[in-house]
């Protein structure tokens, strides 16, 4: 398994390791496998320090193989390595985190200190900047406690055949987007029973008090698991599989104006311009008494209007939810921030391994290679973030380019 630290490595690096070729949108055009070419590229001390073997004829380190690789990948317990991996991201901490903006540092040395920090090629990212800016102007509410996402991903380019493609369950950190566990679903049950031995791997040590899910999740013994066994407080959308709880939460929150609300403390109104669209976000909040959903404290309602930034081609969206937390510990500033925050995990999860790894155009299907590959994307993701990258692609290049960089990620 030493030869599996290479592979660990040049994952990070934002190669696609797979067990077949990828197809890369370019008129068709199929490539061959980038993780043995990184190796084969990569200098003696390098692989030295990986733990490949010397060769006794040359004296020379020789990397492993395209098809020992795959090999190697296709035998290994995804499920292990994705306690394994998460437990290495949740103890190593947001080490490369931006200092907090205090007021300490002179506003025209902000951007300097951004640069020293995320420094890639001949310059600094800039959506590191741009997020530092909002940060500053649209700070997160006070007193909002840390929260994650469980969300199902369907691996599509694994499924041939008859086989379905495998689906994993992951919880990632609002946050700082790191995957705090994942799971692969059997082909004979859903992810709501799969819900339970995640957050019993994911939780431990973490600093999480919320779980956010969406309506699938939204089960009786799901919400009485996450308040009484795991001494959390759950954030879950109400649909058509608790048709009871909807109908009553929906004429509860009926009564009484926005206006109404917001001067009760039951509601908030947030304004938002970016990504050349307007959206405002109006919650109302409202007592769970007597709804006999297991623990809840409030039920609330969340009006999403979205335009472009003319006016024209608004939509509308109205969703319902519930949760435990008292109105105390999460009020309508702190829910409806829950609930944006958890829909943002599509974008930083599911849309980087899509878009960025291209995760659904791997058809490696070989044994546990499609979980074990979706493991090292989140692997490689997560140092990226942890070490305060915000544009993934930019710092997979960055990273790839040279080598020895990749050691600054992890501790050898």
């Amino acid at each position: 398994m030493r030869q599996a630290s290479s592979l660990q490595h040049a994952a990070l690096a934002g190669v696609d390791p797979g067990g077949g070729h990828v197809r890369h949108g370019d008129g068709g055009r199929k490539h061959r496998d980038r993780v043995s070419h990184w190796a084969q590229d990569a200098p003696q001390d390098l692989l030295a320090r990986l733990g490949c073997r010397r060769d006794p004829f040359t004296g020379l380190r020789r990397p492993p193989s395209e098809r020992t690789l795959r090999r190697v990948l296709a035998q290994i317990d995804g499920d292990e390595l994705d306690r394994r991996t998460c437990t290495y991201l949740a103890e190593t901490g947001d080490a490369g985190e931006l200092p907090a903006d205090t007021g300490m540092v002179a506003a025209g040395q902000r951007d300097q200190v951004i640069a020293e920090e995320l420094r890639v090629g001949g310059g600094c990212e800039r959506e590191a900047r741009r997020v530092r800016r909002r940060a500053r102007e649209r700070p997160r509410p006070a007193g909002m406690l840390e929260a994650a996402a469980a969300d199902g991903k369907t691996v599509r380019g694994a499924g041939h055949g008859e086989s379905p493609a495998p689906q994993l369950l992951s919880l990632p950190h609002h946050r700082r987007g790191v995957v705090l566990g994942q799971r692969r679903i059997g082909g004979k049950t859903n992810e709501v029973p799969e819900l339970t031995p995640l957050l019993s791997d994911a939780l431990t040590g973490s600093d999480v008090a919320v779980i956010t899910a969406d309506a699938l999740h939204t089960a009786r013994e799901s919400a009485r698991r996450i308040a009484e066994e795991f001494g959390r407080y759950y954030v879950l959308v109400l649909k058509d599989n608790q048709p009871t709880v909807l109908a009553a939460a929906q004429a509860r929150l009926m009564e009484g104006t926005d206006a109404d609300h917001e001067r009760n403390g039951t509601g908030y109104t947030d304004l938002d311009r970016g990504h050349g669209r307007l959206e405002r976000r109006t919650i109302r909040t409202a007592p769970a008494d007597g709804l006999g959903f297991p623990h809840a404290a409030q039920i609330f309602r969340i009006v999403r209007h979205v335009a472009k930034l003319d006016g024209t081609g608004s939509s509308m969206e109205v969703a319902y939810g519930i949760t435990n937390a008292p109105a105390e510990v999460a009020g309508p500033i702190h829910l409806n921030t829950h609930v944006h925050e958890h829909w943002s995990v599509e974008n930083r999860e599911h849309y980087v391994r899509d878009r960025t790894f291209r995760e659904d155009e791997c058809q490696a299907r070989t044994g546990q290679l499609p979980h074990v590959l979706a493991t090292l994307r989140n692997l490689a993701t997560g140092a990226f973030r942890q070490n305060g990258h915000v544009n993934i692609a930019h710092a997979r290049r960055h990273y790839t380019r040279v080598p020895y960089r990749l050691l600054g990620l992890f501790i050898l």
